[in-house]
C-alpha cells in the first residue's frame, strides 16, 4: 500500500529541487546546478524526483565536462519558472 506520508515527502523534495534551481537561475552566480551523478543523485529518491521533473518538462539535464557520462548540468526550464512563480503567487494571494 502507498503511504500518504511518502507521497508528501516526494512532492516536497520535487518542489525543493525546483525552487533551488529557480533561485540559481535568478542569482548572480551560476545559473545551473552542475555535478557528478553521485553528487546530484545522492539517493534513489533524488534520481526519481529529477526524472519526474524532466518528464514534466520543468527542468533540463544535459551532460557537461570532459566526461559527459559522469558530469551533468541541471537547469530550470521556462515552464519550470512559470510553475514556481504561479505556485508562489497563488500561495501569497490565498
Amino acid at each position: 500500500m502507498i503511504e500518504i506520508e511518502k507521497i508528501e515527502d516526494r512532492r516536497r523534495l520535487r518542489l525543493k529541487l525546483l525552487q533551488n534551481l529557480y533561485a540559481l537561475w535568478f542569482s548572480t552566480g551560476p545559473e545551473a546546478l552542475t555535478g557528478t551523478k553521485k553528487e546530484l543523485y545522492p539517493d534513489h529518491e533524488h534520481l526519481k524526483a529529477y526524472h519526474y521533473l524532466i518528464g514534466k518538462e520543468l527542468i533540463i539535464i544535459s551532460p557537461s565536462g570532459e566526461r559527459p557520462e559522469e558530469r551533468l548540468t541541471i537547469l530550470i526550464s521556462a515552464k519550470g519558472i512559470d510553475y514556481v512563480e504561479e505556485r508562489l503567487l497563488r500561495k501569497s494571494e490565498g
